[in-house]
């Protein structure tokens, strides 16, 4: 993990991202990358009005930035690299140039429920980043805090989680923190004994033999709850999480249980595509 990329409007829940980023990349040694995507207004009025050119707002928030760089290094004692970039334009569309531009190998977001516009703009535009961008996310929950990633819940579909891939790149991030990785799945009380077998003997135990895991079969009837009560009772520091439509990771993103989960959820979510 040598470049982490943090996209920031400088609202409290993208401060918190990015405390949480810097954390990470003293633990990993890492580069950071600030990203400040700005708007140039737009006037609909037959009424003369002064703006600032675009020279003038790009200038502006350039400066923003410094500063908040220079904030984060004596905060925090930040000697790593930081490097910042200033576009305007959209969020999502600068996230994913910058990320072909850049060799990146983690973005991290924060999230909210409810605040400022810029705070629920930037929310949605983590989920928007999940779905869309082929680059490990983190969402940081507006509340949580950085502390060591030691245990890891991967909540999947076991049946339906079939790219080996990703699996792989799961297995390299849990060496990294040299975590305990839970894999998790929820299934109906009367399957649960075919599919610990069938896991057991297939591709789960094949990729993850060589790290510190275990499968769990959690029995519940609704997904979110079960997943935020599993993770609360094993103490886990991060959740895990392949987006693929149609199962498991689209069930917990519509819009009701994306309160639940992302939203409420303890602990911050990486997802890893596939």
């Amino acid at each position: 993990m040598k470049t982490i990329l943090i996209p920031t409007d400088f609202s409290e829940v993208s401060k918190n991202a990015v405390e949480y980023g810097v954390q990470l990349a003293q633990q990993r040694n890492a580069k950071l990358i600030l990203l400040h995507v700005f708007h140039i207004p737009v006037i609909a009025s037959d009424d003369p009005v002064l703006i600032p050119s675009f020279d003038e707002l790009e200038k502006d928030n350039v400066g923003f930035l410094k500063e908040f760089e220079t904030e984060i290094r004596s905060r925090f004692n930040f000697t790593n690299g930081i490097e910042c970039i200033t576009k305007p334009g959209f969020l999502i569309d600068q996230i994913e140039e910058t990320v072909l531009e850049k060799n990146l190998d983690l973005i991290i977001m924060g999230i909210t429920e409810a605040g400022k516009l810029s705070e629920l703009l930037l929310g949605s535009s983590s989920i928007g980043v999940i779905k869309n961008i082929n680059c490990p996310t983190i969402i940081i929950p507006a509340e949580a805090k950085f502390r060591p990633i030691n245990t890891i819940v991967f909540a999947c579909d076991l049946e339906k989680t079939e790219s080996i891939a990703a699996l792989e790149q799961i297995k390299k991030f849990v060496q990294l923190f040299n975590a305990h990785l839970m894999v998790f799945n929820m299934v109906e009380p009367a399957q649960a004994d075919g599919f610990e077998e069938s896991v057991h003997s297939g591709k789960f135990k094949t990729i993850f033999e060589n790290i510190n895991h275990s499968i769990h079969f959690i029995k519940g009837d609704n997904l979110v709850d079960t997943v935020n009560n599993f993770i609360d009772e094993k103490h886990a520091d991060l959740l895990i999480m392949i987006p693929k439509k149609h199962t498991f990771f689209s069930q917990l993103f519509h819009k009701s249980s994306t309160k639940k989960m992302a939203f409420h959820t303890h602990v911050p979510l990486l997802a890893i595509h596939e």
